[in-house]
């Protein structure tokens, strides 16, 4: 399978068209989706500093603020340049996402090229990255645009690595942490890029044997191999703390360690899952941590995950790519596989756009161990599961995609899936909110109201139906309802807002005064928690006019 020559330009040149046109066929039709009422509100058409635009004072703040529990500020800067050039036009911001997937999965195909040597090896890899349906989520929805620069200068950092292995260069090591950095700034998962380091040059050392002096690494070689990343983990862990700093307000609080343990070994089985049988795709799982966690219920999936690291290692002479895959899976999921929980979500499909490249290694290695067969045979074999394999990928992302063509049709599909979850119902209520489909926004959030157990969760509920009332006038019921949702813990400025621009409503200018004032003084919502942005800044200029 690995090539003795160097590829020519003009099949690397088709491979990439390929790849380009495999993306676009499904994913060409986000150009028609809209925003979603989750994370994009915050993120992009409700950030009063993305819709002002591209100014010093918003690069100041792109790499000074920590919304949203997260510090990266050259993704701030890309939602700040798609501002300037698609304004508020949803399809743009789409399309971007598309282009720097399709530009993440070209540098994908060439570090696996440059690496192996072997076309038919770089490309499978690269399709899988490009077509597995699990990766729309990072694809369609404009807040993920993080994961796609990650990914961008992820594998930038691991060209440039490998042009540091071959010719032992400070320019090849000085670009590797540039591209490093580059990532750190665009989502903090590149803490891992060290480790992968290591295996990249593993890997590349199994296809240039001569590289490492004799037929497999020796002692000394290993201490090549090893020592390079070693001062990138400085890197890994500074970002580490700012991280955890920024997602502080955003991790679970109270959660035993025994619970994350569980959960954690279950996430892995289910992104094993994910990949191979990417079926019932949601975009929100909801996490449902138990004080007394069942470890019974994470033993067979342990067992899976011990039989599968066991075959790998007897298989590591005969086959390493097998254990560097497996390494590269397992590792670069630490960051999000739930032992620090941040978020609500047991796991994520965005959370395996890297981690997939481990398991996808595997699939055209297992082929090469399939000595029996000619080499004729055995490429005809391989394509033809290589072309049936990308087809029935891009039927399935082709129908994922469009889930994600409004909110309330990917909420919908999320429900049926995972059953009743805060999350979407809220994103669910909050659309039908926002296009004015009251009918149907009342219904979801009396449906939320009923079956919600979460003291908080229901504060929220009520809050966001006390909005509903407002906007059809109904002050009596807003006041009531919004003191609900403050008698449940959801003391912030807009509750009291609420209640005095309603109070005002109904000619009680001694209330509206009283909860004008408790509105100035209560403490600004966060978005992460909150979970809902309606602005009333203005409503409520006019009312303190009026007043005064």
């Amino acid at each position: 399978m690995p090539l003795k020559h160097k590829l020519p330009t003009e099949k690397t040149l088709i491979d990439c068209l390929l790849i380009t046109l495999a993306i676009f066929i499904p994913y060409h039709q986000v150009a028609q989706h809209t925003f979603v009422d989750y994370d994009d509100d915050a993120y992009i058409f409700l950030n009063n500093h993305i819709n002002h635009g591209m100014t010093w004072d918003n690069v100041i703040w792109a790499f000074t603020n920590v919304d949203l529990a997260n510090w990266h500020p050259l993704t701030w800067i890309s939602h700040l340049i798609d501002r300037e050039l698609f304004g508020t036009h949803p399809g743009g911001y789409l399309l971007m996402n598309v282009a720097w997937h399709t530009l993440a999965a070209c540098l994908c195909y060439f570090v696996f090229l440059k690496c192996t040597k072997s076309r038919v090896f770089a490309i499978t890899v690269a399709l899988i990255f490009a077509l597995h349906p699990v990766n729309v989520e990072n694809v369609a929805w404009a807040s993920e645009r993080k994961s796609l620069l990650n990914a961008v200068f992820w594998f930038a950092a691991l060209l440039s690595y490998l042009d540091f292995i071959e010719t032992r260069s400070f320019k090849g090591y000085g670009w590797t942490v540039i591209f490093f950095i580059l990532s750190l700034f665009c989502k903090a998962m590149s803490v891992t890029l060290p480790c992968s380091l290591v295996l990249i040059h593993y890997l590349y050392l199994v296809y240039h044997p001569c590289k490492a002096g004799a037929s497999e690494p020796n002692r000394a070689t290993w201490r090549q191999v090893i020592l390079p990343p070693m001062p990138l983990l400085l890197l890994s862990f500074y970002f580490s703390v700012i991280t955890s700093s920024a997602q502080s307000v955003a991790m679970v609080v109270d959660t035993p360690l025994a619970s994350r343990v569980v959960n954690s070994v279950l996430s892995y089985e289910r992104y094993l899952v994910m990949f191979f049988h990417p079926t019932d795709l949601a975009f929100f799982y909801p996490l449902n941590f138990d004080l007394n966690p069942d470890f019974r219920s994470a033993v067979p999936a342990l067992l899976v995950l011990v039989t599968l690291s066991v075959s790998a290692l007897l298989l590591m002479r005969r086959k390493p790519q097998l254990l560097i895959g497996w390494c590269w899976f397992l590792g670069t999921l630490v960051p999000v596989i739930g032992l620090v929980q941040a978020g609500g979500q047991s796991h994520a499909d965005r959370y395996l756009y890297i981690p997939m490249l481990g398991l996808a290694v595997i699939l055209p290695t297992l082929f090469e161990m399939i000595n029996t067969l000619g080499a004729r045979l055995r490429s005809l074999l391989f394509g033809l599961f290589l072309a049936g394999y990308s087809a029935a990928m891009l039927a399935a992302t082709q129908i994922q995609v469009g889930y994600w063509q409004d909110g309330i049709t990917l909420c919908r599909h999320s429900l049926a899936i995972t059953g009743y979850a805060f999350n979407p119902m809220l994103s669910l209520s909050r659309t039908c909110l926002r296009t004015e489909h009251y009918d149907e926004f009342f219904t979801y959030i009396d449906s939320s109201m009923a079956t919600e157990k979460n003291i908080y969760n229901l504060g929220v509920m009520a809050m966001l139906k006390a909005h509903f009332q407002f906007n059809v006038h109904r002050y009596a019921d807003t006041i009531k309802t919004a003191q609900l949702a403050i008698n449940l813990g959801l003391v912030n400025k807009e509750s009291y807002a609420l209640i005095a621009l309603s109070c005002y409503r109904l000619g009680q200018l001694d209330d509206a005064a009283k909860h004008l004032a408790l509105s100035k003084n209560a403490i600004e919502p966060n978005q992460q928690n909150i979970l809902f942005t309606f602005p009333l800044k203005k409503e409520m200029l006019l009312l303190e006019k009026a007043l005064h």
